[in-house]
């Protein structure tokens, strides 16, 4: 199973490397800037909720990408039910309820998108992490995670969202 899921991460991670490049290359530069300067008033539009969450990572025997979806065999306690990033460079992230039915204590802490608009950094506590910015609309929101491991073939997870 561990190795499945490793590969799946592997799978994801080119996929959302693709599209990205796609994106840069496909727009001319005018839009591009547009788009940066538009994505953090589109990140701050109100709560957003997980609709998604896939893992991929390359298979070892075949090098093939292979991609799982993950979303509804999750516990409810590690999903998100309510993110907001607010203006002001903080966020409250909000899980669902645990298996005993206690309700989860929010994680709140601040957020920065890179100059180029295409890593969200969110900092809680002690923890800084950096996710991908794949995909930022009005409507949908999409960010990835590699997770590095020692032999350099890490797995990508990839969580959703939407309004």
């Amino acid at each position: 199973m561990p190795l499945f899921l490793g590969v799946a991460l592997a799978a994801l991670t080119l996929a959302s490397c693709e599209k990205e490049l796609e994106q840069v290359h496909g727009s001319p530069k005018s839009s591009a800037a547009a788009a940066v300067l538009a994505r953090p008033d589109l990140l701050t539009t109100g709560a957003w909720h997980q609709t998604g969450l896939t893992i991929s990572a390359a298979n070892e025997a075949s090098k093939q990408v292979m991609t799982s979806d993950l979303f509804p065999h999750t516990k409810l306690s590690l999903l998100v039910t309510s993110a907001t990033y607010k203006a002001d460079g903080t966020y409250s992230l909000l899980r669902g309820v645990h298996s005993n039915g206690q309700a989860s204590e929010p994680i709140d802490g601040t957020w920065r998108l890179n100059a180029g608009a295409d890593s969200l950094i969110e900092t809680h506590a002690d923890n800084t992490r950096r996710l991908a910015v794949a995909e930022l609309t009005d409507k949908a929101m999409r960010l990835t995670y590699t997770e590095p491991s020692a032999d350099g073939k890490g797995a990508t997870s990839t969580y959703i969202f939407s309004h």
